[in-house]
């Protein structure tokens, strides 16, 4: 039994949750990276809260920035583009490309996203399919996310037979709608199924990527909640 390293979409504002960046912070021990969202992107580069707050965490926590590829409609570019600001504005080394394409016949087009980054200087690259790509795809980035969905969906999840042989460090399960209580055993079982990488939440869609656990919020900002 082994249970996987946390890794975590941070798409919550530093100025409306001061307090789940101090929470974050203070948890550098146990997460191995996180991804920071500023608006589907790095917007561009004039946020009067989110320069200061990443340069305070940049030396606690590995950061990658957050770039929406829209399924491989985005030109190279303008994806290229959003890295730059991310090198120049926050001065992260780590970029994660969101809604990439997994199908056999987008590894042209994954494979110049992944070259744009390398050029810029990006030295750990992951993506995020939300499913398992080919391997060709999965060979590109330092690490991907090869599950993304309720802890309901979760129940059935089965890595192919090749993926095997894939190390965990290459792997990252996103998990949300979980009960309170089953998100250590949903990180348990992330490990148990190959990936050295998991958040588990208890946040919903439309964005269950906005910080800690509820439960987690409720504690820092100290309020009430329902069991």
């Amino acid at each position: 039994m082994r249970k996987a390293q946390t890794a975590i979409p941070w798409y919550v504002h530093p100025a409306e949750a001061p307090q789940e960046w101090d929470w974050l912070a203070s948890q550098h021990p146990e997460v191995a990276f996180a991804v920071v969202n500023v608006h589907n992107g790095p917007g561009h580069g004039d946020d009067e809260y989110y320069p200061a707050a990443v340069a305070r965490l940049r030396p606690r926590v590995r950061l990658l920035g957050y770039v929406r590829v829209d399924y491989g409609n985005r030109p190279v570019a303008d994806v290229a583009r959003d890295i730059d600001t991310w090198r120049r504005v926050y001065r992260l080394d780590g970029i994660m490309l969101d809604e990439l394409p997994s199908l056999p016949q987008s590894l042209a087009r994954c494979t110049q996203y992944a070259a744009a980054a390398r050029a810029a200087g990006i030295s750990f690259l992951a993506a995020n399919p939300g499913r398992f790509p080919s391997r060709a795809h999965l060979n590109l980035f330092d690490v991907t996310a090869v599950f993304e969905g309720t802890a309901k969906d979760y129940t059935g999840f089965h890595r192919p037979d090749w993926a095997r042989s894939v190390p965990p460090s290459r792997l990252w399960h996103l998990v949300y709608g979980c009960t309170p209580g089953d998100i250590d055993a949903v990180r348990i079982a992330a490990g148990n199924r190959g990936a050295g990488y998991v958040f588990a939440t208890d946040r919903f869609l439309p964005n269950p990527w906005l910080g800690p656990s509820t439960a987690v919020s409720a504690r820092l900002t100290g309020e009430m909640v329902c069991p």
